[in-house]
């Protein structure tokens, strides 16, 4: 892939709201290390990709998203990018990973950007773990509303036959 289109390639990459997008250094992995990585990430169905800095913070520049751009001054060393749709799927294979090899969170880890928000350190990999995507979010709205319907519908079928039961009485006793 000649240069430019790696570029647009990259900056169609961080356009992409639905992709969650983690930035690491994993040059400090031994190779054992590193195929164990991209191994995991594939089954999960996650991308990883070592990137060149300069290219890396061209395409950043060409997407014209402040929140990106801002992104840039933390680009230094060697920068790997692992992205996909589900939003803590990388968070929980990165920290497995650290915990299983013994390494340091902050000497892998640089930032996240999850659906449009930036989050740096070793904290925020530990929330990004936890928090639900928008999907799930919703899922559980709509869920939550389903529920409410249900008993609502429920509620309003024995009101119904309470009153269909007053009203028989109130016809009955007019009959007499």
């Amino acid at each position: 892939m000649n240069k430019k289109k790696y570029l647009i390639y990259l900056r169609d990459l961080f356009n992409n709201k639905s992709l969650n997008i983690y930035f690491l250094n994993i040059k400090g992995l031994n190779s054992s290390q590193q195929t164990d990585l991209r191994k995991k990430s594939n089954k999960k169905n996650i991308k990883l990709k070592v990137v060149v800095n300069t290219l890396l913070k061209k395409s950043l520049k060409l997407t014209k998203n402040p929140k990106i751009v801002d992104i840039i001054p933390f680009i230094k060393k060697n920068t790997t990018l692992m992205w996909t749709k589900v939003n803590n799927g990388p968070a929980e294979l990165l920290l497995n990973f650290i915990k299983k090899e013994k390494l340091s969170i902050e000497n892998i880890f640089k930032l996240a950007l999850s659906e449009d928000i930036l989050y740096f350190g070793k904290k925020s990999l530990k929330y990004l773990r936890k928090v639900p995507s928008k999907k799930d979010l919703l899922t559980n709205l709509i869920k939550n509303i389903k529920k409410l319907i249900s008993k609502t519908l429920i509620v309003l079928n024995k009101i119904s036959k309470i009153i269909f039961i007053l009203k028989m009485n109130k016809a009955y006793k007019n009959e007499n």
